[in-house]
């Protein structure tokens, strides 16, 4: 095998490419799609260098042009550049948060956020024996982990995975060896690792099995001590708020999604889950805002919004979602926002406000997604993980009590093995590009997955992070 020289195998490139770790009739499906989406870009390339302004993306509205830009992107042509403004804004971002003066702190917790939880055919206890190896202890060793299930888990009915070609709508559900691998209880992690304490049940997946598929997730969940936020099983669940207390700090959870696809909860049971088409320029959101406030006024500390939405396949997100964000943070005091969605992550954002109750300045953090997490995606932008992890203060300011988020850790992550076929793996990426650089290239690292490493660390530095964001970083190494 030619081996690619190390001062060579890590320039930038802007340009992505599909990964075609497939059966044959997969590759000529997706070759096929990449021709035909090739034709169109000669038409319409040139208006989609930059994302569609004001596109919702939602299936019920979309329709046929929808589904065919949503096509480009994910086949031929994610767009890297941003609507006027916005790469700007990001790539200034301080995502160091200061101390209030007077900020005298009394209690701490770390907070370990991830992605979409899909459920691919390789997502399987063989396939995934060494997934957390690496990085388990960064992501798992905190005192509350939670992440986007997307998926329903109905165990009596059969599982429904995601296609090898994404063509049309898709119907997930998933198994209980998935959910072992989704919970680190695989290999080396068994037992090592509590697993999740939160997963948000608020997806365009959501009403995948029907009411049914609703009632036996949570279920499933609750067997096994893991909060849900985002469906019910009645109005009186729809009317709670998971919250968690740890070292002394109460934190909420509440999560909301902008589309079930081509679904609606039935007139009768609106409480199934929490819904409204948020993917459009100013989107009503009282009901999302008044679950943030009644979070606070039930004890929070910190409330925490997931919050799937925003535009897929695109390295920076739309203009109107950057509005909805602030929105929400401006009328309902929300301290973090963990966004999910658009399968490839997109920047943070540190975003310092006026709180609406308490009339005191505010520091929220957001990230506008987290991008896939356990799955098996063609697509290389969804093979940079980004595993976060938050730390937050809780103490008294002039007399009275306050939390916040004092610090932002993230790991990039390669979710390695997708483009070979082999047993997946979540690697350091970071770890790996020095690797490399240092002339130490691993033998199982072929010349294709040297090329996605460049395109990976790329991604990560130029449109993930903030300019000088290696204060950001983690490692796995000691």
């Amino acid at each position: 095998m030619a081996r690619v020289k190390s001062s060579d195998a890590l320039r930038a490139d802007a340009h992505p490419f599909p990964v075609l770790a497939l059966t044959r009739r997969g590759r000529w499906l997706v070759r096929g799609l990449k021709a035909l989406y090739a034709v169109v870009g000669l038409f319409l390339g040139k208006k989609w260098r930059k994302p569609r302004k004001n596109f919702e993306e939602n299936p019920r509205s979309s329709r046929v042009l929808g589904a065919v830009y949503l096509g480009y992107k994910y086949y031929h042509r994610p767009p890297v550049q941003a609507e006027a403004g916005i790469e700007a804004h990001f790539r200034n971002q301080n995502l160091r948060f200061d101390r209030p003066e007077g900020f005298a702190v009394e209690n701490r917790l770390t907070l370990s956020a991830g992605g979409d939880l899909l459920p691919y055919a390789r997502i399987n206890p063989e396939a995934c024996e060494h997934l957390w190896d690496e990085v388990g202890d960064f992501f798992f060793n905190a005192d509350i982990v939670t992440a986007n299930l997307e998926t329903p888990l109905a165990t009596s009915l059969p599982p429904s995975l995601v296609p090898e070609v994404m063509l049309n709508d898709m119907h997930f559900n998933g198994s209980e060896g998935l959910f072992r691998v989704f919970d680190a209880q695989v290999g080396a992690a068994w037992g090592r690792y509590r697993g999740f304490d939160v997963l948000s049940t608020a997806n365009n997946h959501t009403l995948d099995q029907g009411e049914f598929g609703v009632f036996e997730t949570l279920e499933f969940l609750e067997k096994r001590q893991i909060l849900a936020t985002g469906s019910a099983r009645s109005p009186e669940e729809r009317r709670q708020i998971p919250m968690l207390e740890r070292n002394g700090i109460r934190v909420a959870f509440v999560a909301w999604t902008y589309s079930l696809n081509h679904l609606l909860p039935p007139d009768d049971k609106p409480w199934l889950v929490n819904y409204e088409r948020l993917n459009v320029p100013d989107p009503h959101l009282d009901g999302l805002v008044a679950d943030l406030v009644r979070a606070r006024q039930l004890g929070a500390d910190l409330v925490v919004l997931h919050l799937h939405t925003g535009n897929a396949y695109q390295a920076f997100p739309s203009a109107h979602t950057v509005r909805t964000y602030h929105r929400i943070f401006e009328q309902s005091g929300v301290d973090v926002i963990l966004g999910s969605h658009p399968h490839n992550p997109q920047p943070m954002e540190h975003y310092v406000f006026t709180d609406p109750f308490t009339r005191r300045r505010k520091q929220g953090f957001a990230i506008y997604s987290l991008g896939d997490f356990v799955s098996d995606d063609i697509f290389t932008w969804c093979h940079l993980v980004p595993l976060l992890k938050l730390t937050v203060e809780k103490g008294t300011l002039g007399g009275k009590p306050h939390a916040q988020v004092s610090g932002v850790e993230v790991l990039p992550v390669y979710n390695w093995g997708s483009k070979t076929g082999e047993e997946l793996r979540f690697l350091d990426l970071k770890k790996m590009v020095r690797r490399v650089q240092n002339g130490q290239r691993p033998p199982f690292l072929s010349d294709l997955c040297l090329r996605e490493l460049r395109h990976l660390n790329h991604f990560c530095d130029r449109y993930f992070l903030p300019e000088n964001g290696s204060y950001l970083l983690a490692t796995t190494e000691g």
